[in-house]
């Protein structure tokens, strides 16, 4: 939606199709979750091609910084409860496609047990990793894992143990008064209700100022 408005406003259009636009993603939760707040990457590492009609944009046809902020400025993410829904929505899409064996490119998080989200091509066969040309996929994995960093995981180990960076770990030592440096996949509901309980600890702190 983003790409199709500045694309009409650069080309003194009222609008353009979104149909028209496609986009091929490669990035981690901050980056997707900074932009539509943000209007900014935060440096964090990212890939992603836009496509007009079938043809593949060039970064002077379309400059990302605008993409970007353009999204934060009139695309913004809906929070809460409602936004929710939104994730579902998102989630359904690719369900959808996998049950009624049609094929269709989406954009999907761990696809075939990788980190981060990346474009996936699904088939009646199953799925693939669907990446623009010029993008290795040793590349894209690249970018994913830099960029977990950035949300504080340091590394997500095989058998789904998360580690987080040093520097995450101790933020919520020292604001939240919470020891832990890793969890382990089976561990993930009670951390996050431990977790829970500590952020509104922590709040209650504000509320008595």
């Amino acid at each position: 939606m983003a790409a199709a408005h500045v694309l009409g406003c650069e080309l003194k259009l009222k609008a353009i199709d979104v149909r028209s636009c496609v986009v091929r993603f490669v990035a981690h939760h901050f980056v997707s979750d900074r932009i539509q707040r943000i209007g900014s990457t935060g440096g964090a590492p990212y890939y992603f091609a836009i496509y007009r009609e079938g043809q593949r944009l060039r970064p002077e046809e379309l400059a990302h910084d605008n993409l970007v902020a353009n999204v934060a400025r009139h695309f913004r993410g809906v929070e809460g409860l409602a936004g929710q829904a939104v994730t579902a929505s998102s989630a359904t899409n690719v369900l959808q496609a996998l049950a009624d064996r049609m094929e269709r490119v989406v954009h999907a998080p761990g696809p075939l047990g990788l980190v981060g989200g990346y474009p996936v091509r699904i088939t009646p066969t199953g799925i693939s990793i669907d990446l623009p040309e010029g993008l290795s996929l040793d590349h894209a994995e690249e970018i994913n894992t830099e960029c977990q960093k950035y949300d504080g995981i340091q590394a997500v180990e095989s058998d789904g143990t998360v580690r987080f960076t040093g520097e995450s770990a101790e933020v919520m030592r020292e604001l939240l008064a919470y020891d832990c440096e890793a969890i382990a996949l089976d561990e993930c509901e009670d951390r996050a209700k431990e977790l829970v309980a500590k952020c509104v600890e922590y709040s209650r702190c504000f509320d008595q100022l």
